[in-house]
């Protein structure tokens, strides 16, 4: 080995293609904000980028709309009533919440990735007619 090479090259990974640096990530108050449909400032634009874009992206954007509806069903969970009513509503929120996360996910990706100046992953489409 030559003693001038990068320690990327030695092992044959190309320079160009190394993992970039770590996003910075925003304190928890910034992420609540986030997770709440709020917009972070520009210089989280590389973690808000990795969280939307990155494997694991639509699991991500599902759990906003279930943890959403947590604190409704908690409060349907302590009303009065049958278990099994109260078991049911609540079970019907948080499907229906994880439910709807994943069928909006890639819309909501697409919005989010444009609301804080980021091109979107995948294009929009156009209703024309081809008359």
């Amino acid at each position: 080995m030559d003693g001038g090479e990068d320690s990327a090259t030695v092992r044959g990974q190309d320079t160009a293609t190394a993992p970039p640096a770590v996003a910075r990530r925003p304190p928890l108050t910034g992420r609540v904000h986030y997770l709440l449909g709020g917009t972070l400032p520009p210089t989280y634009n590389a973690w808000i980028s990795q969280d939307l874009t990155a494997p694991g992206w639509r699991t991500r954007q599902a759990a906003r709309p279930f943890v959403l509806m947590l604190p409704f069903a908690v409060v349907f969970a302590l009303l009065p009533g049958e278990l099994a009513v109260r078991a049911a509503t609540v079970a019907f929120l948080l499907v229906a919440g994880a439910g709807l996360g994943f069928a909006t996910s890639g819309f909501f990706r697409n919005r989010r990735l444009e609301q804080h100046g980021l091109p979107p992953v995948i294009p929009p489409h156009e209703d024309e007619d081809d008359e």
